[in-house]
């Protein structure tokens, strides 16, 4: 009997003894340490044992999922939540792994300045610290990771994918080849990020590893639209562009007052546009207002600079007639920058001043220009010496010779680096119309560049470098777009997207 208490006794405290172990995270894209062990001969026994106080109580595995003990920290990003299943995944900062974890009501969640936060409230994209146990794969603590950098609802970004960075403020950072990027609960691609999304982003150091976003994009179709063919569309002053045939926008999430404007009439329209989502507006049905102009006095400094409206120069020197409306504005001076800039038309009168910045570049040329004087006139005193030597020793025939020749090559050297510039500037455009850009994939969607309708795939395109928006649309399907980053290569592109998921009611 004593020895078969002693055994039971024996079982139950080696079953609930718990080995301590200290755990360092040591920095956001480092692994962090684990547990060498938890348990010490755990028992497979999952019903009540008694303690040596005699008293009933779980097994030491429940009690440790019980009390939030864990055997595993980690750095990772959030990947997706499901709040069904209460499971949430996770990829691992240094590895790029990913694993799934169960939570319940025990599990801590915290931002990180260690306020509490729901399951809900925990964002998608977001680096954080995770504590769980391994072996049951439950979720014990997660915190936003207060080491890591963080921006919320960011607006007016920039991005570079051929380069891989983004420029949030005045910071330059590199993301990550294994970024996580949600959107509307949807894991998505970075291509698919326009720069007019509103994002939240985290990263450590200079590397971005998770962006979530905000609000992101739709779109905006018109229909009966040429009445307004090439005049002006404005969509909540961020989307601004000249109308042109079979148009299909990429528009900020979100309602926005649209007003499309032409030969001084125009009309306007408050729309709402849901994420990913195609909105019509039918031009045919809008009352468009009669023919207006308002007259338009520019004050300039220099009064010598140029101003030319939609194209087409006008004279400053009196008070100008423009039609009611958008319009593009472009002002050039020698010497200066050149300021471009659209402007909107819609009273009888209005004054415009425009002083322009002189360019950096005049400013170095002025200086070249007299350290060039200054060196010519010390050498021309040196020449004026030298000749009189030479004068003096009858040479003066030959050194006129010299003087001259050498003269007479600066303008052949001037014209050889016109006609090379000429000659490059000839390649370059030769270069855009010779080479193309591919959309090889999906098949048979319609392909929209930069708002403007190009075909139905397989479709190319002349070759511009920059960055442009590749829009991807079929009837009964998700609109999809894409920020392409067009190089400068004399050589074709070649691109294939994934298939368009079909809606559900079509």
């Amino acid at each position: 009997m004593n020895k078969s208490l002693d055994k039971k006794n024996q079982k139950g405290s080696l079953a609930a003894v718990v080995l301590a172990a200290a755990i360092t995270l040591t920095g956001c894209g480092q692994y962090a340490s684990q547990f060498t062990a938890l348990l010490t001969n755990q028992t497979n026994d999952s019903s009540a044992v008694q303690t040596e106080a005699g008293l009933e109580t779980e097994t030491a595995v429940d009690e440790m999922n019980r009390s939030g003990i864990y055997d595993s920290e980690d750095a990772a990003v959030v990947v997706r939540k499901d709040l069904e299943a209460k499971t949430v995944q996770f990829q691992n900062i240094a590895s790029s792994r990913r694993y799934t974890l169960t939570y319940d009501g025990t599990t801590m969640i915290y931002d990180k300045n260690e306020q509490a936060l729901s399951m809900e409230q925990l964002k998608e994209g977001s680096v954080v610290t995770v504590r769980f146990y391994k072996p049951r794969k439950a979720l014990a603590y997660v915190r936003e990771n207060p080491d890591c950098i963080s921006y919320h609802h960011v607006n007016g970004y920039s991005m570079d994918l051929s380069k891989g960075t983004i420029a949030l403020g005045k910071e330059l950072y590199n993301i990550s080849s294994h970024v996580v990027v949600v959107s509307g609960g949807r894991e998505t691609d970075m291509m698919e990020v326009s720069q007019m999304d509103e994002l939240s982003v985290w990263g450590y150091k200079n590397m971005i590893y998770g962006i979530h976003v905000e609000k992101g994009h739709g779109y905006l179709r018109l229909q009966n639209e040429d009445y307004f063919v090439n005049g002006w569309i404005d969509v909540g002053d961020s989307v601004i562009r000249k109308i042109t045939e079979d148009m299909l926008l990429v528009v900020p999430e979100g309602t926005h007052t649209v007003t499309v404007s032409h030969k001084g009439s125009s009309a306007t329209q408050e729309i709402t546009f849901a994420r990913n989502e195609e909105m019509a507006w039918d031009l045919g049905e809008v009352e468009i207002t009669v023919v207006q102009k308002g007259t338009v006095i520019f004050t300039l400094n220099p009064v010598t600079a140029k101003v030319s409206i939609d194209g087409r120069e006008v004279n400053v020197s009196k008070p100008v007639e423009i039609e009611y409306g958008l319009h593009q504005m472009r002002i050039t001076a020698d010497g200066y920058d050149t300021v471009a800039q659209y402007i909107r038309v819609g009273e009888p009168s209005a004054n415009i001043a425009v002083e322009l910045e002189k360019s950096e570049e005049s400013s170095a040329d002025k200086t070249s220009e007299k350290a060039t004087d200054k060196t010519s006139n010390k050498n021309s005193d040196k020449n004026s010496d030298k000749e009189e030597q030479e004068k003096e020793d009858d040479d003066d025939d030959q050194t006129t010779s010299k003087k001259y020749q050498s003269k007479s090559s600066e303008p052949e050297e001037e014209d050889e680096d016109e006609e090379k510039e000429k000659k490059s500037s000839e390649h370059y455009l030769s270069s855009s119309e010779k080479y193309k850009v591919y959309i090889d994939a999906p098949d048979g969607v319609e392909a929209y560049l930069d708002g403007s309708y190009v075909g139905v795939t397989p479709v190319s395109f002349n070759k511009e470098p920059g960055s442009h928006v590749v829009t991807l649309r079929k009837s009964g399907y998700q609109t999809r777009s894409y920020t392409l980053q067009i190089d400068e290569e004399e050589k074709d592109v070649n691109y294939s997207f994934t298939d368009l998921i079909q809606l559900e009611d079509s």
